[in-house]
């Protein structure tokens, strides 16, 4: 049994050492807080919203992050915030990311006027300031977060779009693709059979900038005032706080401002150590720069 053990245990450790570092520091940095998010009761000590001491205390061994402007922990609502932003950035790049590659192959593939079309309404969307555009968004639907969720995914879907249009104009040429459309296979099926399983690694690093960008997006809505409302945590609406106590509590923005920080780092650490991984697999299909950020 321990024999057994062992190899599963060398497997696994064969099967990291030949990952490129960059997705393993990326994974690292990003693990712990999806734990946090997931169970944010079990890390926290305490209630998020609830009153506990004096104002503005500083670190330490009660309150690792002190206290805020009404004496609750800031480290339970760091802690409670991840479960908000992470959750918004991931299901907003996730729906970016869908809708935006379903648009941008099947574009591609069948060219001509079709593409035109949508490459052209593509663009009169990333003429607009991607943060002014999901701003006009939640002003017009309200601030739920469902609300923001879509907002932020309408914003990255057309960066998506026009990113994954690549595959579907260098895959079409390809034998393969073409054998298949001469054999009569529908264009739904040649995109869900040959262009999409051709481009994956490419798009993966792409899903890795445009989460990058979601949680970034997300939290400077929040900043502003139009992502989670006070007194629910989020990671946004801390900073503005921070901003307005500056003198009072110097550090009081430092767990949120890291925290961002740190996610949206290990996003670009993930999709650069998928480039790397895919490097020898990829065609040129485009260029990770068109992402915007806030």
């Amino acid at each position: 049994m321990t024999t057994k053990y062992q190899k599963v245990f060398a497997r696994f450790k064969k099967f990291v050492l030949t990952q490129p570092k960059p997705l393993l520091y990326g994974v690292i940095l990003l693990a712990p807080f999806i734990v946090l998010s997931a169970i944010p009761s079990v890390i926290a000590p305490y209630d998020p919203l609830a009153i506990l001491d004096a104002p503005f205390l500083g670190p330490s061994k009660k309150y690792i992050l002190g206290t805020d402007e009404i004496g609750r922990d800031l480290f339970s609502r760091v802690v409670y915030a991840s479960r908000a932003d992470i959750l918004t950035s991931l299901s907003a790049a996730s729906i970016a990311f869908m809708f935006g590659t379903l648009i941008g192959l099947f574009s591609g593939y069948i060219g001509g006027r079709t593409d035109t079309i949508v490459m052209r309404t593509v663009d009169v969307f990333l003429s607009f300031p991607t943060i002014i555009l999901a701003l006009f968004l939640i002003v017009i639907f309200g601030r739920a977060q469902w609300v923001q969720i879509l907002a932020i995914a309408m914003v990255m879907t057309p960066s998506m779009a026009r990113f994954s249009r690549g595959s579907g104009l260098v895959l079409r040429s390809r034998g393969y693709v073409e054998a298949s459309r001469v054999s009569g296979a529908s264009t739904s099926h040649i995109v869900r059979t040959h262009i999409l399983p051709n481009s994956m690694p490419t798009l993966l690093v792409a899903a890795s900038v445009l989460s990058a960008s979601a949680i970034l997006i997300a939290s400077s809505l929040s900043y502003l005032g139009l992502g989670a409302q006070p007194p629910d945590p989020s990671w946004g609406n801390i900073l503005r706080s921070a901003f307005s106590f500056v003198y009072q509590a110097p550090l009081y923005g430092i767990g949120a401002g890291i925290s961002v920080t740190i996610v949206a780092g290990a996003y670009i650490l993930i999709g650069e150590g998928f480039r790397r991984k895919f490097a020898d697999r990829q065609a040129v299909i485009g260029n990770t720069k068109q992402f915007g950020g806030v």
